[in-house]
C-alpha cells in the first residue's frame, strides 16, 4: 500500500512540473484532492459543485481529476496540495491543524461566509494559507447555523450529568469540548473505519456531519440520534499557490468567482441534506434521545471556547496568529 501510494505521488509530482502557462487559451486537467469520498455529501456540494461551476464558466476547458481519502489519508493531504503534488485540496481545517491552527478557529466563528469575506476574516485565512503555498478557493461554513453535526450511539444518553460515561465516541479534536464534559472519550478513527468499529464494539458512537450519514449505513450499526444537534463545520478548497500564480489573471478570476458561488449555494444545499438524513434514520428506525438542555447549554459554549483553545494550541508556531484574529472577532462582536 506504502509502495504504491509513493507510485502514484511520484507520478503526480512528475505531472506538475509541467508548464502551467496558457491556460485561458488551452485545456486544462486540474487534480483535485478529497479528504472523503462521495459517500460525504460535502464532497459533492463542494468539491464537485465547484468543478462543474468552474466546467460551465470555461465552457468545459477547465476539467478535474479527483483523487480521495483512498490515495492519500485525510490528515495528510495538506502537504501534497503545498507541494504541487495535487492542484486542489478539499477539507476541513481541523485536519491540517497540526501545520496552521488559523482555519480552524473558523469552527469558533459565526457560520457566515459573506460575513467573513465582509469583515476580513476570510482574507485573514487566505494570507495564512498562501504562507504554506496555498491559496484559499472557497470556504463554506455548513449548513449556516450552529446543528451541522450529531452523535450517533448504539445505546441511548445515561441519566445524569455524565450521559455519554464509559462510552468511546469516534471523533477528533473539534469535538472534545462536547464529548470530554459529557464523561465520554474520543476514539480518532477514519471515517472508513466507523461502521466496523461500531458493529465490534471498538466505539460506543460517532460524531460525525449528519448530510449524507445514511449512506455510510451508520444506520445498521447505531439505533440513536442525540440531541440537540450541534456545532458548525468551516469546509476549505484552496489551490497549489504557484499554479495559481501561473494561470491568467481570466482564470484566476474564473476560479475564485466560482469559490464564491460554492459559497453561497452550498449552505442552503447542506441543510437540505441534512434534513433529508433525520428523515432517512428515522425511518431506518433510529430514536433520538435528549440531553438535558442545561447540560447542553454548558458543553455548547464549551465547544465554541474550546474552538479557539485548540486552533492556538494546534501549532505553537501559528498561536498568535489565531490569537489576532481572536481580537479581531472579538472588536467586531463575532467571539467572547
Amino acid at each position: 500500500m506504502i509502495t504504491r501510494r509513493l507510485a502514484i505521488l511520484a507520478m503526480a509530482a512528475s505531472a506538475a512540473m509541467l508548464p502551467l502557462s496558457g491556460f485561458a487559451q488551452d485545456k486544462a486537467e486540474f487534480r483535485f484532492l478529497t479528504a472523503w469520498d462521495d459517500r460525504f455529501d460535502g464532497t459533492i456540494v463542494v468539491a464537485q459543485r465547484l468543478a462543474e461551476y468552474v466546467g460551465k464558466a470555461s465552457d468545459g476547458r477547465i476539467t478535474f481529476r479527483f483523487s480521495g481519502p483512498e490515495v492519500i489519508p485525510p490528515n495528510q493531504q495538506f502537504e501534497p496540495v503545498s507541494r504541487g503534488v495535487f492542484d486542489f485540496g478539499f477539507a476541513t481545517p481541523i485536519y491540517y491543524l497540526g501545520t496552521t491552527g488559523v482555519p480552524s478557529a473558523f469552527f469558533a466563528l459565526p457560520p457566515d461566509p459573506a460575513m467573513w469575506r465582509e469583515k476580513g476574516y476570510w482574507e485573514f485565512a487566505d494570507k495564512e494559507l498562501q504562507r504554506f503555498n496555498q491559496k484559499l478557493i472557497a470556504f463554506t461554513s455548513g449548513s449556516g447555523n450552529e446543528d451541522f453535526y450529531q452523535i450517533i450511539l448504539r445505546e441511548p444518553l445515561a441519566d445524569g450529568d455524565k450521559p455519554l460515561a464509559g462510552k468511546k465516541i469516534r471523533g477528533n479534536k473539534y469535538y472534545e469540548p462536547i464529548v470530554a464534559p459529557l464523561g465520554g472519550s474520543l476514539v480518532n478513527l477514519p471515517a472508513g473505519e466507523m461502521y466496523s468499529a461500531l458493529e465490534k464494539g471498538v466505539v460506543d458512537g460517532v460524531a460525525y456531519p449528519i448530510a449524507g450519514m445514511q449512506r455510510l449505513k451508520l444506520q445498521e450499526v447505531t439505533k440513536y440520534m442525540m440531541r440537540p444537534r450541534f456545532g458548525t463545520s468551516p469546509f476549505s478548497v484552496t489551490m497549489n499557490l504557484d499554479k495559481f500564480n501561473a494561470l491568467s489573471p481570466e482564470d484566476q478570476e474564473l476560479l475564485l468567482e466560482a469559490g464564491r458561488r460554492v459559497e453561497e449555494s452550498s449552505t442552503q444545499e447542506f441543510a437540505t441534506l441534512a434534513d433529508e438524513t433525520i428523515t432517512a434514520l428515522k425511518e431506518a428506525g433510529m430514536e433520538e434521545t435528549a440531553l438535558d438542555s442545561e447540560l447542553f447549554a454548558k458543553a455548547e459554549t464549551g465547544l465554541l471556547a474550546g474552538s479557539w483553545q485548540t486552533a492556538i494550541d494546534g501549532n505553537p508556531q501559528t498561536a498568535d496568529r489565531v490569537r489576532e484574529l481572536q481580537d479581531m472577532a472579538r472588536a467586531n462582536g463575532d467571539a467572547e
